[in-house]
């Protein structure tokens, strides 16, 4: 009888901690979508062409963003694949993998980025990677070639149809798809400055909780990777602030960057008169899974 009285309860929590993969699918759009309508709502400029501009050169294998997954990636690579790599960026990732690898293949819609990457890949020497300026999922069949490898590294955050991106992947890949995400995503700012300078809650992203959990109800075994990041020294106040305006969506020279300075100064302000701002990401993460067609995971 005891158990018969408790059955309610535990049936409430199997639907938040076991939902459908439609109800899974649905909470991500869901989180992403309120995130898009909060920045079009509260960011003070409006978006620029090209999202990337002026910030793809970071983008670059040696452009100063950690690779911390790098090593892991090269583990999963065959001398005789071909590897996909969605959101391709300046070739953090394609640029190391291009030379343990038979072929890349890399899609890239921003034109900043691809202009980097064909930089990288001309340093490089690589003469094996196919640059793609197509949107993800393609609008037209045999525009992406089938891969072997599917990657697709920091992109997912802000997907609202992630399934159809998901399908996508999968539908191009005969081997292993791997998405590599953060413990939040990357311009995730500070929730307190964020409600202090805006007046209203932070609609995050999604991020990797919520992926295993969509990879988990979608039915998809998985193995996961992390990696841990190290924190960000201190810096000088106008260092940042110039490092936190874009994921705060504040102008230069705005009232709000100026409350922006004195949140920053009040939150992480130390006596030597430097900011140490808290990192962005705790640690990252390689998630692998096999497509339903294919072998198991290797």
């Amino acid at each position: 009888m005891a158990y018969t009285a408790a059955m309610p309860t535990v049936n409430g929590g199997a639907a938040l901690l076991r939902p459908t993969a439609e109800a899974a699918f649905d909470a991500w759009r869901a989180m992403a979508q309120a995130n898009r309508e909060q920045v079009e709502r509260l960011r003070e400029e409006g978006p620029p062409r090209d999202f990337w501009a002026g910030r793809a050169a970071q983008f670059r294998p040696d452009g100063g963003l950690a690779a911390v997954e790098t090593p892991y990636l090269l583990e999963l690579a065959r001398p005789d694949d071909r590897w996909l790599d969605i959101g391709a960026g300046g070739g953090r990732f394609g640029v190391p993998l291009a030379r343990r690898v038979q072929q890349l293949v890399a899609v890239e819609p921003s034109p900043a980025m691809r202009e980097v990457l064909g930089e990288t890949t001309a340093e490089a020497n690589l003469t094996n990677v196919t640059v793609l300026d197509v949107e993800w999922p393609p609008a037209q069949e045999g525009v992406v070639p089938r891969c072997d490898v599917s990657l697709t590294a920091n992109v997912l955050y802000s997907i609202e149809s992630l399934r159809e991106f998901l399908e996508a992947m999968e539908q191009h890949t005969s081997r292993l798809c791997v998405a590599i995400l953060g413990n939040r995503a990357p311009p995730t700012p500070d929730e307190p400055v964020w409600t202090e300078l805006h007046g209203e809650p932070l609609a995050a992203l999604p991020a990797l909780p919520a992926f295993v959990a969509v990879l988990g109800a979608w039915g998809r075994r998985y193995d996961v990777r992390t990696f841990p990041l190290a924190p960000p020294q201190p810096v000088e106040l106008d260092e940042a602030v110039l490092r936190c305006r874009r994921f705060y969506w504040v102008a230069e020279g705005s009232a709000k960057e100026e409350r922006l300075r004195e949140l920053l100064l009040q939150h992480y302000g130390q006596r030597s008169g430097l900011v140490a701002l808290p990192p962005r990401l705790s640690y990252t993460a390689a998630v692998a899974w096999a497509p339903p067609h294919a072998a198991s995971p290797s």
